[in-house]
Formats: structure tokens, C-alpha cells, sequence
């Protein structure tokens, strides 16, 4: 069974429908981001194409506090629509109207909470060298869910705001914070 990896993101609440209770996303943008295995260092890409990425596990996947997966009380929503374009995945979560949510879908609204994070696996990883650095790309790989998170991993996943709806973010290369033994989870999302 593959790890679940996690990158975190920002997220804007511009596009936030109240009544609906839903929020458009940016849940990557490919960002590379430094990791660390057994090996050593390494810098970690997420193809954003639409033949490596299998959105079957994201769309109608669990909306979650910090990638927790330990109670159902947990699950802040669902994801009704995911989808990848080459440049960025892209979500539309709605968030449930449980009365423990409230004040969390109302700090989504507020621009509070804007940060998201996605929790994936990889099948499969290209390898190569780019300036003396090993580059580890995921060329196959599962979404499985996308969580609200105190700090984002990729700077350009975030809440949308009306004026990104069709403009592409620029992937910056984000520090990991995570030691090697620990299971691998980003403080910025690409």
C-alpha cells in the first residue's frame, strides 16, 4: 500500500456561495517541494496532467481538519467537482451544516481559514538530476482527499478569489518541516 502524502496550500474566500455553503479551491499547482527519504533530500513535483493524475478518489472525497482521519467528526464537507488542467488542480468543496462546522465554514467565509492541503499517493515516480539535485515527479499518482490547514505548502493552493479564475499560479519551491522519520506532510502545498 502506497504512503499518504500530504501538501498544503491558501485558500480565498471570494468564492464562497453561503447558501450553498461552497468554496472553489486550488489544491496544487505542481509546486516543487523539498522532501526527505532514505536517500537524502530530494525535490518532489506533482505532474499536473491530466493523464497522471486519477481524480476517481478525489471527486465526492472527504473535506477534512488537517488530513485527521481518526473520527467522522473530522469531516468538515465533501469535494462535489475536482479537476486537474495541466497547470493546477482545482476543487469545489461544499462544507456540511453540522452545527460543530459552523464556525469553521464561517471562518472559511471570513478569510480566516484559507489554507488546503491535499493528501495523495504516488504509483509512480520519474527520477532525474537538475542541478546537482535528485528530482522525484510524480507522474502517476491519487488525490484522496483535501483538508483545511493552519499552514500552506504550495503557495498558489488556496481558497479562489474571483480575480484567479483564470489566471495561473507560480510554483515556488517551499522547506519541508517534517523530519525524515516522520510521515511525509508539507507545510506548503504544491
Amino acid at each position: 500500500m502506497s504512503e499518504l502524502l500530504t501538501r498544503r496550500a491558501d485558500l480565498a474566500p471570494a468564492t464562497a456561495d453561503r447558501e450553498a455553503r461552497t468554496v472553489e479551491v486550488i489544491w496544487s499547482t505542481g509546486a516543487p517541494v523539498k522532501r526527505r527519504d532514505l536517500d537524502g533530500e530530494y525535490v518532489e513535483r506533482l505532474s499536473l496532467d491530466p493523464k497522471a493524475v486519477d481524480l476517481s478518489r478525489l471527486e465526492g472525497a472527504s473535506v477534512l481538519d488537517a488530513h485527521r482521519q481518526d473520527s467522522l467528526a473530522r469531516v468538515l464537507g465533501t469535494v462535489r467537482e475536482a479537476a486537474v488542467d495541466g497547470q493546477r488542480g482545482t476543487a469545489l468543496l461544499q462544507f456540511s451544516s453540522r452545527p460543530e462546522v459552523e464556525p469553521i465554514w464561517q471562518d472559511v467565509v471570513t478569510g480566516i481559514l484559507r489554507h488546503v492541503s491535499v493528501g495523495y499517493t504516488v504509483e509512480e515516480w520519474a527520477e532525474t538530476t537538475e542541478d546537482g539535485a535528485r528530482v522525484l515527479t510524480a507522474v502517476r499518482w491519487t488525490p484522496h482527499e483535501i483538508s483545511l490547514v493552519p499552514s500552506p505548502a504550495d503557495p498558489g493552493a488556496k481558497v479562489r478569489k474571483e480575480d484567479e479564475m483564470t489566471e495561473t499560479a507560480t510554483p515556488e519551491t517551499t522547506e519541508s518541516e517534517t523530519p525524515p522519520e516522520a510521515p511525509i506532510e508539507n507545510c506548503a502545498l504544491a
